[in-house]
């Protein structure tokens, strides 16, 4: 089964929520998924379509790179400086997002989800 025949679902429930997206491929065959959701609803409703077939996030087989239409009207991005005792979940807990999102935004400069460290600058999606 091809990575885009798993992520089906995500794909077809994109297109029935009113979500425009393009496809691409990443590093080691990974699908990339950007686009941008109508609203906060939707964009959730993927994310939770993503846990559901991907729970926790764990394979690491697709980028999903969704923002909603008010974030890609407005600039969309911001920094944060990582302190002592930050992880992923804390951060996006912070920005009211999923981990995933900050990971998927930051795989440039973090090698694994895991290890960040203090004074790194993170891109945070909005």
């Amino acid at each position: 089964m091809s990575v885009q025949e798993k992520y089906q679902s995500l794909l077809e429930l994109a297109n029935q929520n009113g979500t425009t997206y393009e496809l691409s491929e990443g590093n080691e065959g990974t699908l990339v998924v950007t686009g941008t959701a109508p609203d906060e609803a939707a964009k959730q409703a993927l994310w939770d379509e993503y846990n559901r077939l991907d729970p926790d996030f764990k394979s690491g087989d697709l980028i999903l790179n969704i923002s909603t239409a008010a974030a890609a009207a407005g600039g969309g991005m911001h920094t944060y400086t990582v302190e002592s005792g930050d992880n992923l979940t804390k951060i996006g807990n912070k920005y009211g997002i999923q981990w995933k999102a900050i990971w998927d935004h930051n795989r440039d400069i973090l090698k694994d989800p895991d290890k960040i460290y203090p004074g790194q600058e993170l891109k945070i999606p909005m």
